[in-house]
């Protein structure tokens, strides 16, 4: 066993980077997952914050018993279909142009209570191209000074879904009437600038580039400042990992704690991925 792999008693570890990822390995997940093995994933996930595990040859079900193991599903509500029949896994497909995800985000924090974690299953993959990134805002914060802790400490921000989604909302005859309904149904949400994880009780930098429109309660010139330096630190590569995708990859990540960049560099090659989100809580 190489200095960087771990062992627990159901598979083992290879970190990915010393800051944020890990590799799983001898786990096949059309087996029943036993207790130990559920524990022992949780234990891992909550301190890598992601999770791969490579040659997953999983039908919707053998994922959806896998995402459960780290919390409840929720159904498809969002902006792509669901999967005939299954309710709680998203399809998503792609060209590699630029949707949206190729900005480092945490997903759907315009919600009140956005997702605690994504799973994500890889369908059809380009022969190249179309990585993913994630970044820890774990690592991020604990980085700062602490002239920036205190500042930034107790401060909120606002977040919203329009800027970057009111053009795939529109799309369609309905379009128009849709996006009236999202507006009234999802306003501007306010959340802590830093969040503490509701798990792990560790505190992170809670603002992101694709949704984060603010900081409140500051003077405009000061927020701009506050949000660009916040929203950057995700950019560090310190706190990164970046993900080749393969068929049958599977990836589970903590969207509490970390914020992903998708690679839209594969268009005209497409891709097709299975997700499954997890509730969360109300950011505190």
């Amino acid at each position: 066993m190489s200095s960087n792999e771990c062992r627990y008693e159901t598979f083992t570890l290879e970190r990915a980077t010393p800051t944020i990822g890990a590799f799983i390995h001898g786990l096949d997940l059309r087996d029943e997952i036993t207790p130990q093995c559920q524990t022992e994933l949780r234990t891992a996930f909550l301190q890598h914050e992601v999770l791969f595990i490579r040659d997953q040859h999983l039908e919707p079900e053998d994922q959806l018993r896998f995402a459960k193991v780290f919390g409840d599903p929720q159904e498809v509500s969002a902006f792509f279909p669901s999967l005939p029949g299954n309710p709680f896994i998203e399809v998503l497909e792609s060209r590699g142009r630029a949707a949206g995800t190729d900005v480092w985000h945490s997903d759907l924090t315009w919600q009140a209570t956005p997702n605690s974690a994504t799973c994500l299953h890889a369908q059809e993959i380009p022969p190249c191209g179309g990585d993913t990134l994630w970044s820890s805002m774990t690592a991020a914060y604990d980085a700062l000074p602490e002239t920036m802790k205190n500042l930034i400490d107790g401060l909120e921000a606002v977040h919203d879904w329009e800027k970057e989604l009111t053009g795939v909302v529109r799309q369609g005859d309905d379009g128009e009437a849709r996006y009236e309904e999202t507006r009234r149904k999802y306003p501007p949400m306010t959340h802590p600038v830093v969040r503490k994880h509701p798990e792990t009780g560790r505190r992170l930098v809670y603002v992101n580039e694709l949704f984060t429109s603010r900081i409140s309660g500051v003077p405009p010139q000061l927020s701009d400042s506050l949000r660009n330096m916040l929203t950057g630190l995700a950019k560090t590569p310190e706190y990164q990992v970046r993900f080749r995708w393969e068929p049958n990859s599977l990836v589970i990540w903590d969207n509490r704690s970390t914020q992903h960049y998708a690679v839209g560099d594969y268009h005209p090659h497409y891709r097709r991925m299975h997700r499954v989100t997890l509730r969360g809580d109300r950011p505190a």
